[in-house]
Formats: structure tokens, sequence, C-alpha cells
């Protein structure tokens, strides 16, 4: 699993933190918004009450060890972009940065953010992903090239197990998740068989789940 850091807690920031952390991977979050911090703590790995333009507040939170960065400041446009600045010149590896609009987007790709997203636009792409194919339950995609998605397990897979099926060898993917009559199961045991009316949550390329997905229609 890898870690990231979330910068800012307004609604992005605090959805994607949970969305994270409901899938086991390490999350620190940091904001000034005591009462964010406080009200997801107990859902994240870490949780700071401090400025997040300050270098001495990122770097005493240990920043620079998590995989992935993602300010998601979303009142201050100056704010977003030195937390960004500030982030590459204290060596994380990944620094990924929410855009507020087009301008926005062009300033942060300029000072060397990794990746730019527009949650606007980008929500319209995964609603869309979502709606195209009837057996995708949720998609959610966490880079340019890998996606998170839930789907209802193929027909032929009913009655076989993960081993039997050598999912990751021959598909290309990994099942992170199991749900059942209601209940999910973020550790499936893959000698057990899949049962009809299972979903799964699976991780990997995003051509290898379109893939997929295919297999569904």
């Amino acid at each position: 699993m890898r870690s990231f850091c979330i910068i800012g807690l307004g609604c992005f920031g605090t959805a994607l933190a949970q969305a994270l952390a409901e899938k086991r991977h390490q999350v620190l979050v940091i904001s000034e918004d005591e009462e964010a911090v406080n009200a997801i703590a107990n859902t994240v790995t870490n949780a700071v009450i401090g400025d997040p333009t300050s270098e001495t507040v990122l770097c005493t939170a240990g920043v620079a060890d998590y995989d992935c960065a993602v300010v998601c400041i979303d009142d201050s446009m100056n704010d977003s972009i030195l937390a960004t600045m500030t982030l590459k010149e204290i060596g994380v590896a990944e620094v990924v940065a929410r855009a507020m609009n087009a301008r926005h987007r062009k300033v942060l790709e300029k000072i060397g953010a990794d990746m730019v997203v527009f949650p606007e636009e980008d929500m319209g792409e995964r609603l869309a992903q979502i709606l195209m194919k009837k057996d995708v339950l949720d998609y959610f995609s966490f880079s340019d090239e890998y996606s998170v998605a839930e789907i209802h397990v193929p027909r032929d897979w009913i009655g076989r197990t993960m081993i039997e099926l050598n999912i990751r060898r021959r598909y290309g993917i990994t099942v992170i998740a199991l749900r059942r009559e209601g209940k999910l199961d973020v550790t499936p045991a893959p000698d057990v068989p899949f049962s009809d009316g299972d979903t799964i949550t699976i991780m990997g390329t995003d051509d290898k789940i379109e893939k997929l997905a295919k297999r569904l229609e």
C-alpha cells in the first residue's frame, strides 16, 4: 500500500483522505482547520493541525517520507501554490495539486507539480465511466495510469477461486477487496470460490480494467 499526505481539508481533501484510508493506505492530513482535522483524526493514520504552507510544519510532520502529497487547498490560490512549491523543495517524491481554474492549473504545472487535477472535470469523466458500464459500480483514478474499480464478478468466475483463475497473471489486475452479502472483506482468501452476487474491488492499469470490464457487457 502507498502512503499519502493530504494538504487541506475542504470537501475534496476530506473525501479523498477518507477514500484512501478506507482502502487501507497510510494517510496523513494537515490543515489549519482544527475542527476538520479533529473530525477525521480517527479515520486516518496521522492528523496535524498547522499551516500547510510552512516548511517547518511540513518537515516536522514528516511529509518527505510519504510516497505522494496531494494539495487540496480550495480557499486560497496563493496558499495552494506556496504549499506545492514547498513540498517540491523538501523532496516529496510525488506532488499532486488541485487546480481551481485553468489559470491556476498552468501555474501549478510551471512550478513543478507532478500531476494537476481539476475535480470538476475529473468527476464528469468518472461519472461517465460508471454510467457507460452497468456492471462497474464505482471507479476511482489515482494517477494517469492506475485506477481502482468495483465490479460485479464475471459470470465465468463464479464457483472458481482466485488461485484457479490466476487473476494477477492472466488479467493483470489485483483483487483488493470482496463484497459478499453486504459485507466487505479487504483480505479475501485466494482459495475461496466466488459466489453469484459477489462484487470485487480491483486495482490495475486503466487498460487492464477496461479490458476486464468488457467481459461484463
